[in-house]
């Protein structure tokens, strides 16, 4: 059934007139509620990727939200497996792999904003043994670049880059780590826009070894054989939480997180780290602390004795063309509990209920030579039960004027989607977006894929049936 417009907007904020359309679309039916893939806007449709287990379904949306076309496509064999969806504006990648007798294939089809497949690549033909090779999927920022590196015993034994753009392979490698504890040490891989990977570990992050605590960075490229590395020492603190990511623009990797000098369990501030992508021997380590205002907000008010903040993690970093930052950090929380009424089952196992809290936001804005610009704390209540989160936290919506941060109000089906719009000053509005009120949605903001510099896709999830709300400023 076509859904069309339910209704238009208008606000007035500091004297500018704010307006916004919202347009629902028709209802898919999912197989499970967590599998399905927003490619965003692929020539002139919105589409939407049902996965299958080896095939996929592909809606295609219009700017009324209607369907406008449906495509059924199915990989290879039975054993065709999807490993990862690469969309682009005009069109998108299907990465797979498929296996027969002691093989396995890892393969890229490329499709065209009608689902016609425009190119085919078999990558690498990997011989088996008694275990399945396992892989992890990375993409680069620009979407043209993919990495895939094989996990061995919990380790990092080898590793591809592909140029989705170019239609080739840029490098393959197997590796060796020498004294690196994988399980406790590893903390992150990342490609850059042209290739590059960066594997990243930590080690002797604890307070008794803390003189040694360290950031190691190794670095391979199409162009080396082996591993360029350094070591960048953190003698002064433990880290609560670490951010990393890698920015195309100035050419350098960056890890902005959380540090603790006392207590493991709070952070007494932030951390700043960049690194040369032509030098790694050429590398900065900034600490800034959270200034007096920040500390009062979170704690509802100031305390000489209370200096720290905790049960936050960082969840996004804003990079500017200057070399500065802004971080966002999330205040969030689990509990574990006995279900009400629960008994032990046939195994003697009892049921445990889950409760989730995502609660305000700390952002920080660092200037390139890793002092504070300014810092906010955005109040934000959301409390859920046993459903992994999945309609908590927020979007980050990026203009080059302004950023929004879109939430829920509340997890529950008649809800109020709320947002702050600031500004690079640290200029901060809220209001009310919309309401869900009788409209038989509940939306998955964190899940939201931005398709313009004005327009967003928000999905909306109840049971099996899944919405898109199209949002255009």
């Amino acid at each position: 059934m076509r859904t069309g417009l339910i209704f238009l907007i208008f606000f007035s904020i500091c004297k500018w007139t704010y307006g916004q359309v919202i347009t629902v679309s028709d209802e898919i039916n999912l197989k499970t509620e967590f599998l399905y893939d927003i490619l965003g806007k692929v020539g002139d449709h919105i589409l939407v990727v049902r996965d299958g287990v080896n095939e996929f379904d592909v809606h295609a949306f219009n700017e009324k939200m209607s369907t406008s076309w449906t495509a059924e496509e199915e990989l290879d064999s039975r054993r065709s497996r999807i490993i990862s969806i690469v969309s682009q504006p005009d069109k998108f990648h299907v990465v797979y792999s498929d296996e027969w007798r002691d093989t396995m294939a890892i393969k890229v089809r490329e499709y065209n904003a009608k689902v016609n497949v425009t190119f085919t690549d078999t990558i690498l033909l990997i011989k088996k043994g008694l275990i399945r090779p396992k892989f992890r999927f990375s993409k680069s920022e620009d979407r043209n670049v993919f990495l895939m590196t094989e996990v061995e015993n919990d380790k990092i034994v080898s590793a591809f880059a592909y140029d989705l753009q170019h239609r080739k392979l840029l490098w393959e490698g197997n590796f060796e780590f020498g004294d690196i504890n994988f399980h406790e040490e590893y903390r992150k891989t990342l490609i850059t826009n042209d290739g590059t990977m960066y594997i990243l570990f930590e080690k002797d992050n604890f307070r008794h070894r803390k003189e040694n605590h360290s950031m190691e960075v190794f670095r391979f490229d199409q162009f080396n054989t082996v591993f360029t590395q350094t070591s960048i020492p953190l003698p002064d603190f433990i880290t609560y939480d670490a951010y990393f990511t890698f920015d195309n623009l100035n050419h350098h990797l960056m890890i902005v997180g959380l540090y603790s000098d006392r207590n493991a369990s709070n952070t007494d501030g932030m951390y700043h780290i960049i690194l040369n992508d032509g030098n790694l021997s050429d590398f900065r380590v900034s600490m800034l602390s959270y200034d007096d205002e920040l500390i009062a907000d979170f704690h509802g008010k100031y305390n000489p004795k209370r200096e720290s903040l905790y049960n936050l993690d960082v969840q996004d970093l804003v990079l500017q063309q200057d070399g500065g930052v802004l971080v966002l950090a999330e205040e969030n929380k689990e509990y574990e509990r006995l279900a009400y009424g629960a008994r032990r089952d046939y195994y003697g196992s009892t049921r445990f209920s889950v409760d989730y809290y995502y609660e305000d936001l700390v952002l920080i804005s660092i200037h390139e030579d890793g002092t504070s610009h300014w810092q906010k704390l955005l109040p934000k209540r959301q409390y859920s039960n046993d459903d992994e989160a999945a309609y908590s936290s927020y979007f980050l919506f990026k203009n080059p004027s302004f950023l929004r941060i879109l939430y829920n109000d509340e997890i529950r089906n008649d809800n109020t989607v709320s947002e702050y719009i600031l500004n690079g000053k640290g200029d901060i509005t809220r209001r009310s977006l919309m309401s869900t009120d009788n409209q038989k949605l509940k939306l998955q903001i964190k899940n939201a894929v931005q398709i313009a510099a004005n327009e967003l896709v928000v999905p909306s999830v109840r049971g099996k049936r899944l919405k898109l709300v199209r949002l255009v400023y």
